[in-house]
């Protein structure tokens, strides 16, 4: 009978057991946004300022401190596994071992998680990441924090890693993050919603509940989502046991912050100074190949050559060269270039803010700015490209012009003296059924298209591709325009459609208690940073009236103003307001325009910037009391004051119950410098009150 075994005693000398940490890589991203380009390739292998979009993201992992890196492929499988057989993360020098699942039938990442779930290989924390991520945090340590933080809520089962940025940033997706309603001690994510269709108001109820139980709430839509997430074994499960989650964010996260049953918490990581993005539309693959070349993402820059046969070199103006690169003697290479090995520019040509691949021939004469020509791509003499994608192989023939947004996908070839209009796309590959960014077409050859002669004439090959075809978000006619700008690379602020006037409603009430409370302490620092904003906020405003910027723009500022310094719309309706009264002063008194003109044109001009700040009555007697009080301490004040209270309500911008509730405030009447501009405006509102009365009397004898 052999010997029984011993049990292990501890000596105290014991090294602590290391948790591996694996990764989870999404390779699909289950959209179409890329197409034409992904009908032959999938995203992920898509270049970036000339380097494979997955190499990013497993650069990144490559100092996360990641054992296992698994790849999740349900389409273009094949192509993705043998790429990363050949890669240098399949030597034996690779710092983590890598994997690449085929889930052939997900349609989603819910579809993959449920895949993952199946094969029961998650038994600690993990990381999961989209497979086109560009990063340069330190993970170590948020990951670190994850793990405090589970420690004290054993609830804890996600921390999503989020971005600070202004709403206006380019490399925030044109879809927007939604909005994110935090316990800001804790970071804990107590709601999520997604940015509401363009152009809709976009309302969320939420609990009066989980505003008294927490001591500050704080309502973020200043966040880009990097989709890096710290999960737990618990959610590859909770996909399984949710059979109609499909989406992380709209979802899963919605879901489980909403639900009453399941009792989980979820977290967020906000990085203030480091990088991170995803690349997940034609505009956020613009903003990120600039933020790579411009450097905002250093250390991962051009130079750093992430693949072994790289041999970039940095110049000043950040202009980058592989080896091997030829250029004429009078040709112009400008800042932010990128320029890979045996590429040649010919004469008098000049290349600006552009990423141009390897074997490359570009002729003499030839313009091209803000674009992104990928591999053995020829462009004959004097063609013009501008903010453009040209892909491997494709050819542009002399004098050919590509306007803006334009996409030529993988062997085109553009005609002599052809012009692609603005957004034109066109492939070799006719559409058959419908494609996500990571599905491919397996005929070869019965898919290629007749030649579009009206597109890219005679001597061109391939055809016009309409992005109508598909649709990602929204799939009503009214949302038409919205999907084309998804799929566009020209950057636009009116996609920004995520409205503050859901956020002011819910925390209006919390946000007057928490003003009282304040209060009470006299000076603090939150009037400092009110005395802040309103100094910054007036200099925005009088900044976007000298300069006539387009009022949108002029309310992002503001808005990202006024998130960054915690202050409400009060503030930000008296800091424009003085903007207004103070240039329509200085007209009057320098004789440049009558009162009556000037104070009509500012008015009438900015109401839609107005309108981002008003959201109810009371905020419209407050706007008119705005006035009021800045009028009061400038010349002409009375006159102002009449014209603007005219001005506003003949425009829609104030109501009649506005102007009653401002005019028998008591504090409208509370000093001699308040009640002397009201000389005018009385007449203002007594024929305002009799029009209404008019109009009321009226209906009355109609339905008699």
């Amino acid at each position: 009978m052999p010997p029984k075994k011993q049990a292990n005693k501890k000596t105290g000398n014991e090294i602590p057991e290391v948790t591996p940490l694996i990764a989870v890589v999404m390779s699909d991203s289950y959209e179409n946004r890329f197409m034409p380009l992904t009908l032959e390739k999938p995203r992920c292998l898509l270049p970036l300022a000339n380097t494979p979009l997955i190499e990013y993201t497993l650069e990144f992992l490559s100092t996360a401190g990641v054992s296992d890196v698994y790849v999740v492929c349900s389409s273009y499988a094949e192509v993705v596994e043998n790429y990363i057989l050949k890669s240098k993360w399949s030597l034996a020098s690779s710092p983590f071992s890598i994997h690449v699942l085929k889930s052939p039938e997900s349609q989603s990442v819910g579809d993959a998680l449920r895949d993952i779930d199946a094969l029961g290989f998650i038994e600690h924390d993990f990381l999961l990441i989209s497979g086109d991520i560009v990063s340069n945090f330190d993970f170590k340590s948020v990951f670190q924090a994850h793990k405090d933080r589970k420690t004290k809520d054993k609830n804890s089962i996600m921390t999503m890693v989020l971005r600070e940025a202004s709403v206006s940033h380019r490399t925030r997706a044109k879809s927007g993050a939604g909005l994110f309603v935090l316990d800001e001690p804790t970071s804990r994510c107590v709601r999520y919603e997604p940015a509401p269709r363009p152009n809709k108001n976009g309302y969320i109820n939420l609990d009066v509940e989980i505003l008294s139980e927490l001591e500050t709430v704080s309502f973020r839509n200043d966040l880009i989502d990097c989709h890096i997430d710290i999960c737990t074994p618990d959610i590859p499960a909770l996909f399984t046991e949710n059979f109609d989650y499909n989406s992380i964010r709209t979802d899963f996260v919605k879901g489980i912050l909403t639900s009453d049953i399941l009792g989980k918490t979820i977290y967020t990581h906000i990085l203030e100074k480091n990088y991170s993005a995803r690349v997940e539309s034609y505009q956020t693959y613009d903003a990120v190949s600039k933020d790579v070349i411009s450097r905002y993402s250093y250390p991962v820059v051009p130079e750093r050559n992430i693949m072994e046969d790289q041999t970039y070199s940095y110049q000043m103006g950040h202009i980058y060269k592989e080896e091997g690169v030829v250029l004429a003697q009078s040709c112009i290479i400008e800042s932010g270039t990128v320029i890979g090995s045996n590429t040649f520019v010919g004469d008098g040509s000049k290349i600006s803010k552009t990423c141009i691949g390897r074997n490359c021939k570009i002729g003499r004469n030839v313009s091209i700015i803000d674009s992104y020509i990928w591999d053995n791509v020829v462009i004959e003499d004097n063609a013009v490209i501008t903010k453009s994608i040209v892909a491997n192989d494709a050819v542009i023939k002399k004098g050919a012009k590509l306007e803006a947004g334009s996409v030529v996908s993988f062997n085109v070839v553009v005609g002599e003296n052809r012009v692609l209009a603005k957004d034109v796309k066109v492939t070799t590959r006719q559409r058959v059924r419908e494609y996500s960014d990571d599905e491919s077409s397996d005929e070869d050859e019965e898919d290629q298209a007749e030649i579009d002669v009206s597109t890219i004439g005679e001597d061109g090959k391939g055809h016009l591709y309409h992005d109508s075809d598909d649709s990602d978000y929204y799939e009503s006619e009214d949302d038409e325009e919205y999907n084309r700008s998804l799929k566009s690379m020209i950057y636009s602020v009116e996609s920004f459609s995520l409205s503050d006037t859901s956020i002011h409603s819910i925390i209006n009430t919390h946000k007057k208690t928490h003003r009282r409370y304040s209060s009470n302490s006299g000076v603090s620092e939150g009037d400092d940073d009110e005395e802040n904003f309103r100094t910054e906020a007036v200099e925005s405003v009088t900044r976007s009236i000298t300069e006539n910027h387009d009022p949108d723009i002029a309310a992002l500022e503001l808005n990202t103003l006024r998130m960054s310094m915690n202050v409400g719309y009060h503030e930000v309706r008296s800091a424009t307001i003085a903007a207004f009264i103070t240039f329509i002063s200085k007209m009057v008194t320098t004789g440049t325009l009558k009162v009556k003109e000037a104070t009509e044109n500012m008015f009438i001009k900015w109401i839609p910037l107005l309108k981002r700040q008003v959201f109810e009555t009371d905020d419209e007697a407050d706007l008119i009391y705005c006035i009021q009080v800045e009028c009061s301490k400038r010349p002409h004040g009375e006159f102002i004051l009449a014209y603007a209270l005219n001005a506003l309500y003949d425009e829609d911008m104030v109501s009649e119950e506005a102007v009653d509730q401002w005019w028998e405030n008591p504090e409208t009447h509370s000093s001699d410098k308040l009640k002397d501009v009201l000389k005018y405006a009385e007449k203002v509102v007594d024929n305002i009150q009799n029009a209404e009365e008019e109009t009321d009397s009226e209906s009355e004898e109609e339905s008699d």
